[in-house]
């Protein structure tokens, strides 16, 4: 199922709503479930299991994915595998029926495939970080702050928030089957609670920083080093390198409990917008 124009064809196709992936239910904006960027990302790694999945780079949120009345048919789409050094880049897209004649792209990556897993690289906590210096409860997070819905609720504990960044500890994500009905695979290929978890630290952090909320929008390289994430939760880092009115951009590690890096998501990109706030919050806004 060749489609012509950019080479890519296709790998599956689903059909998206709220009783087929309830934990959609989870993650609610402006009225409407949207589907996390985070489980994009576990999809556009799909699309590439030829090998080893080591990474995904140059991963861009272009639409989100809102379910409205209708179901949603998503195509994901995969390219042929082209030599990069020593690995393979695929790359992937998400797409959905067409919108004034031209196909509507969700999302676009390259996913990485090597035939083993990378070495842990060497990580050291920055020291500011690292300290207790935090006072919100996590309640009062996803209270005032945050949108997500209990299963979503992955932040167990903001350690750190500052300028430079923040640390928290974060749950991992149940068997997909907890998520959704039929899924594909019976074990994640990363971690979409993590991963969704750390947009939300990004969040956070914005909120906190610079008075606004954010969305996900970009991530330059993902990079895992071991085959699952660890059921007792992992320790999160961000590292922000830039924050502008509208933009924040920062690098997160993730770490097991005796700080060995599982995973490193660097060049990450969050859009600000006063006006998001409303769509996290329509009742605290409409109360205020």
């Amino acid at each position: 199922a060749l489609i012509k124009g950019n080479n890519l064809s296709l790998t599956f196709k689903r059909e998206v709503d709220v009783e087929r992936f309830p934990i959609l239910e989870a993650h609610i904006l402006d009225g409407k479930p949207v589907v996390p960027f985070a489980l994009m990302s576990e999809w556009l790694g799909y699309c590439a299991l030829h090998e080893f999945l080591s990474g995904i780079d140059d991963m861009r949120l272009l639409q989100g994915i809102r379910i409205d009345q209708q179901k949603k048919m998503i195509r994901l789409m995969a390219g042929k595998p082209i030599k990069k050094g020593a690995d393979f880049e695929v790359a992937v897209e998400i797409r959905d029926g067409f919108k004034d004649g031209r196909e509507v792209i969700h999302s676009s990556a390259k996913a990485i495939l090597t035939d083993k897993l990378l070495p842990s690289p060497a990580y050291k906590i920055p020291p500011d970080l690292a300290v207790q210096s935090y006072e919100r409860s996590v309640d009062e997070v996803y209270r005032k702050i945050l949108f997500h819905g209990s299963d979503l609720r992955g932040i167990r504990k903001i350690v750190s928030c500052n300028r430079r960044g923040m640390m928290a500890r974060l749950s991992t994500a149940p068997p997909p089957r907890k998520w959704m009905n039929e899924p594909l695979r019976s074990r994640w290929i990363g971690d979409p609670l993590v991963l969704d978890s750390a947009f939300q630290m990004a969040i956070v952090w914005c909120f906190e920083e610079m008075g606004v909320v954010s969305l996900p929008s970009y991530s330059a390289s993902y990079r895992q080093y071991r085959d699952v994430f660890p059921q007792d939760g992992v320790a999160a880092i961000l590292e922000v390198q830039e924050a502008t009115d509208r933009k924040m951009k920062g690098d997160f590690t993730f770490l097991d409990a005796e700080n060995v890096v599982i995973a490193r998501l660097t060049g990450y990109e969050a859009v600000m917008d006063a006006d998001l706030y409303r769509a996290f919050k329509p009742m605290l806004v409409a109360s205020a």
